[in-house]
């Protein structure tokens, strides 16, 4: 098979410890990255007022037209992977939620003490959600030698594959290799989890750049001896309140949204992937409006990365990476 060379370095849109100049991601509006948690309670919030979309007073925020035009749900997911509940607000529920979320994932709370629990004299709904992912490949990966990415100065720590590639045969999938920027990987998981990655420059929204892998997939490409993987350390750490749906009537209701929170930790090494993804809505009911060579799969270039679970269609996470904000040194 001709030479391969993966560097894991286009899939992935959102992590930590940036370099990269401030504003480079609108996080806010969903486009360079996807997150379930925050996804899964808009699918509770439809349900909760009983549509199919979600439609604000005036112009509906960018934000909203992402939430509302996602196909993704909990059936993509597994329930021992996530917890969610839909309730009144009130003291107990608060207590009911830190207690249930330590017991099913030893996990606390970094995003309730942020709604306000007292009495508004208002009819209040708490939507939260918690998922929680700690995949990890069959063999660590190599650590390779820190490099640029993407033509920055500073070095960033790399890990994958350079030689006696035929170990990990079995571990990493070639997906599709158009082009010297169109390719995409797959890295397989102990739990069937798969981490893809794919080498592009688009501007599309993330979430809807995940068919177009699909559409191009081939099965007859192996990861051969000669062949070569290179993948970038992640790390990112979150917050995402997003403003600009709080506030605003919703459509044929009294609702309105008071605070929706958004924290995400995600991390990728070459020993596995982590992801911890905490949301909260806190909807108010008001009684009146308000306001030649071989293929060379190389990720040091612009990529987007996904998370899909064995056996589902649809990611449950996906990262669009551009620049060195999300690097690990």
């Amino acid at each position: 098979m001709n030479k391969l060379v993966i560097s894991v370095f286009a899939v992935i849109c959102l992590m930590c410890n940036f370099t990269a100049q401030a504003g480079a991601y609108d996080l806010a509006e969903r486009k360079d990255i996807f997150t379930p948690a925050f996804q899964l309670l808009w699918q509770d919030f439809k349900a909760l007022i009983s549509t199919n979309k979600i439609n604000f007073k005036g112009l509906d925020p960018r934000v909203a037209k992402v939430l509302n035009a996602c196909p993704f749900s909990s059936a993509d997911i597994s329930d021992n992977s996530y917890y969610k509940i839909v309730a009144p607000k009130s003291y107990e529920l608060k207590a009911k939620i830190q207690r249930e979320i330590y017991d099913k994932f030893g996990e606390t709370s970094k995003v309730l003490d942020d709604i306000n629990w007292n009495s508004t004299g208002y009819n209040e709904y708490i939507l939260y959600s918690l998922l929680k992912k700690d995949i990890e490949f069959p063999q660590e990966f190599d650590i390779l030698d820190p490099q640029p990415f993407n033509g920055s100065k500073d070095n960033y720590k790399y890990f994958g594959v350079t030689s006696k590639a035929r170990k990990f045969s079995n571990q990493v999938r070639p997906l599709f290799y158009e082009f010297d920027w169109d390719y995409a990987v797959s890295l397989e998981t102990k739990s069937g989890d798969r981490v893809i990655l794919y080498r592009t420059s688009s501007p599309e929204n993330v979430y809807d750049l995940y068919s177009q892998i699909d559409r191009k997939t081939t099965r007859s490409l192996r990861f051969g001896e000669s062949d070569k993987l290179i993948v970038p350390f992640i790390s990112l750490n979150e917050r995402v309140e997003y403003d600009t749906l709080c506030n605003r009537k919703i459509y044929d209701t009294k609702l309105v949204i008071a605070k929706a929170i958004d924290d995400i930790e995600f991390k990728l090494d070459n020993t596995g992937a982590k992801l911890r993804n905490e949301s909260v809505i806190q909807a108010v009911e008001m009684s009146m409006p308000v306001p030649g060579r071989g293929k060379v799969f190389d990720f040091s270039k612009p990529f987007v990365l996904y998370l899909v679970e064995k056996d589902k269609s649809l990611p449950y996470f996906a990262l669009r990476v551009n620049d060195t904000r999300f690097l690990v040194k």
